[in-house]
């Protein structure tokens, strides 16, 4: 099976990130470095435009980068930059994440409540997702009112709707289909 070019970067980059004993720190990097280059159309566009010679494209990345990030992090840049890859370094970046989130037994997970929840209630749904999911949790949390109560856990491609709305709208269709 071919690999895309994401794959095979972000791959390479934590084998070496391993090897070194960096993971944690490239992490941390690659995940502020590929917002910044995300929301950044233009700087990506100057990084992928063969119209600019590749002295240019490396002191403008370590102009951009050079203070904030690793060499090894900066000298990956340059070598996606040179092979003609650097509008792949938002997608790279993010597909190290999902690498590093695999090789770390991590996972994602978004919270929905009608109102923030507790500290203490915060806490304990962590721990009984970690326990349930067997993964460390990051837990990001979002409110929306039309919830009414209740909560909504989104992973993965999973979601476990116990919100009052959700109970509401699964009755209303039961109800639908007896009557039609």
């Amino acid at each position: 099976m071919a690999q895309s070019v994401e794959n095979v970067y972000a791959g390479a980059m934590l084998e070496l990130c391993k090897e070194q004993g960096s993971c944690d720190g490239a992490f941390e990097e690659l995940e502020q470095c590929g917002r910044i280059l995300s929301e950044n159309g233009e700087f990506l566009s100057l990084l992928a435009s063969p119209l600019i010679g590749a002295e240019e494209k490396k002191a403008a990345l370590e102009k951009t980068f050079g203070n904030s990030v690793s060499p090894l992090t900066l000298d990956f840049f340059c070598v996606v930059t040179e092979k003609g890859r650097a509008r792949y370094l938002p997608a790279i970046c993010g597909e190290f994440k999902r690498l590093y989130f695999k090789e770390n037994n991590i996972l994602e997970v978004t919270v929905t409540t009608a109102r923030p929840l507790s500290g203490e209630l915060r806490d304990k749904l962590k721990a009984k997702l970690e326990k349930t999911l067997d993964k460390k949790i990051i837990m990001h949390e979002n409110t929306d009112k039309r919830l009414l109560g209740g909560i909504i856990v989104r992973y993965d491609n999973y979601e476990i709707d116990s919100s009052v709305q959700g109970r509401l709208e699964k009755l209303k269709l039961r109800i639908d289909s007896v009557i039609a």
